[in-house]
Formats: C-alpha cells, sequence, structure tokens
C-alpha cells in the first residue's frame, strides 16, 4: 500500500502528541499556536511520499540504505521453457520467446507476460531479498489468459505461482533475471530474462518489433 494524506496526518498527530507529553512532563511552555504549521507540515510530507512512491524510489544512491526494491521497469526479453508435452508428437515443445512488460512504483508491482499465443498478469506478489542476500526475490501468483481462439482446443485460461531471482552486480537495477513457475494445469517451468528496454509494451507484436530494432 501507499500511504495518503490521512494516514500522514494521523502518524504527525500520534509524534505531536508524544512530542507534547514529554515537553509537558518536562514543564515545557506550550500553546495552540505551535500546532498553526500542522498543515502546511502534512503537505509536505505528503509531497515528499508522492514523490517516494513514483520517483524517488528507484535512484540508485537511495538504495540499500533507504529503499530495498528492485527496479525492474520496462520490457524483458524472455526465454521460457515449458515441460508441457505436446500431445501431437509426444515430445516436450521447444523454448518459447516472449515478453515481460513491468509497471512499478514503491508500493506496487505489475509484470505482464505475453507469448504469442496468451498473456498472464499478477494477482498477488511480494518483493522479499534472496537466499543469497545478492539480490532479490519477487514471489508472486498469476492468472494467465490464452487467445479467445485458443481456448477449449489447445489452452485453457489458469493460474500459476512464480519465483523470480534477480541477477547482476547492482541490487538495485538488476542485469537479468531467471524464473521458476507451477500451473493449476499440472505443468512447471522456467523462465530466463535477458535484454530489457525503458519502453513498457503491453502487446507481443509491439514488443517483439521493438527488439528487433536492438
Amino acid at each position: 500500500m501507499s500511504f495518503t494524506r490521512l494516514h500522514i496526518a494521523v502518524f504527525l498527530a500520534v509524534a505531536v502528541l508524544a512530542w507534547g507529553g514529554v515537553l509537558l512532563a518536562q514543564d515545557a511552555p506550550l500553546s495552540f499556536s505551535q500546532l498553526a504549521p500542522f498543515g502546511t507540515v502534512v503537505s509536505v510530507l505528503a509531497l515528499f511520499a508522492l514523490a517516494l512512491e513514483k520517483v524517488l524510489w528507484h535512484l540508485s544512491w537511495l538504495h540499500g540504505w533507504f529503499i530495498a526494491r528492485p527496479d525492474l521497469r520496462g520490457t524483458w526479453k524472455v526465454s521460457l521453457q515449458s515441460d508441457w508435452v505436446d500431445p501431437k508428437t509426444g515430445q516436450p515443445i521447444p523454448p518459447i520467446s516472449c515478453y515481460m512488460g513491468v509497471e512499478q512504483s514503491l508500493s506496487k508491482l505489475q509484470m505482464h507476460l505475453m507469448t504469442a499465443e496468451s498473456e498472464s498478469w499478477f494477482v498477488a506478489e511480494t518483493v522479499r531479498p534472496s537466499p543469497s542476500e545478492n539480490g532479490y526475490q519477487v514471489v508472486a501468483v498469476y492468472t494467465n489468459k490464452p487467445h479467445v481462439h485458443l481456448r477449449s482446443k489447445t489452452s485453457n485460461m489458469h493460474l500459476g505461482a512464480v519465483v523470480i531471482d534477480t541477477h547482476g552486480p547492482l541490487k538495485s537495477r538488476p542485469e537479468t533475471l531467471t524464473a521458476e513457475y507451477w500451473t493449476d494445469r499440472k505443468t512447471t517451468g522456467s523462465m530466463t530474462f535477458t535484454d530489457r528496454v525503458d519502453r513498457v509494451f503491453t502487446r507481443y507484436t509491439d514488443a517483439a518489433a521493438a527488439f528487433s530494432r536492438v
């Protein structure tokens, strides 16, 4: 969640009450005129919270001591390997070339996987330090929606879970990602994220065209 003006006002009011209580215990003089800047301070803090949510969080010099969240924004090129067996050939399918568009702020993360036949979106997610302490993990539940002409023929809508690990010398700006996933269709697979462009694409064809020019 992100902090609203109401949250900030409540936090500040609690701080003022605590501060005032300490001053009273020390017999320091207090007056209502000292509360006059309250509204201005709330506004300044609200603007700072908005800037932190939208802009400041991904600045590298804030990472590690003030911010602990990787910057994954943009569109990634992804190689997906599934253990699903094609009933026509009896063989596992070859790796699938696809793309992941990532919208992100300090408190929100949405990753949109685009293949030639389907799309997936997060339903719930959390970001945490990786067990190696050299990066981060994104743990999420997602929903997959095949293109309408494929439903009930070769693929149905389904749910899955995914664990994504970040890699690279800068924890704040990963160079590559790796992932493992499981679905309620009893299939599993892995993904490797390599190249990234800054623009967030929402269609497979647009992303494919953009990477063909890179």
